[in-house]
C-alpha cells in the first residue's frame, strides 16, 4: 500500500478513505488546530485503489474516541474508516 510509505504513529488515531479535498474540513470538524502541541500528518491525493485518490489524516498522541470521531465525519467523509492506534497497532476500527 502506498501510504506505508508516510509516516508511522505510535499512539494516536488515523483517520483513513477521506474524499481527496476534504481532509482539512474533517480536521476543522474536529477541533485539530496547527496549534495542536502533537503531531499531525494531513495526507492528500494519495493513490487509493477504492476511490483512486483519497485523504489521510494521523493525529498522534492525540485520545479521540473513534465512535465519534466517525459520527460528527460522517456527512463530509461517509466513506472514511477511524482507527484507533496502539504502539503502532490498529486496536480499534470504525466504518464511518
Amino acid at each position: 500500500m502506498e501510504e506505508a510509505k508516510y509516516l508511522k504513529i505510535k499512539d494516536g488515531v488515523i483517520v483513513d478513505h477521506i474524499a481527496p479535498r476534504k481532509a482539512l474540513d474533517v480536521l476543522e470538524i474536529l477541533g485539530i488546530t496547527p496549534e495542536s502541541e502533537n503531531p499531525i500528518i494531513v495526507l492528500m491525493n494519495v493513490k487509493s485503489t477504492k476511490m483512486g485518490k483519497k485523504g489521510i489524516i494521523k493525529l498522534e498522541n492525540i485520545k479521540l474516541d473513534p465512535k465519534k470521531v466517525a459520527a460528527k465525519i460522517k456527512k463530509i467523509a461517509p466513506k472514511a474508516t477511524v482507527n484507533l492506534i496502539k504502539d503502532y497497532e490498529v486496536i480499534q476500527k470504525v466504518k464511518v
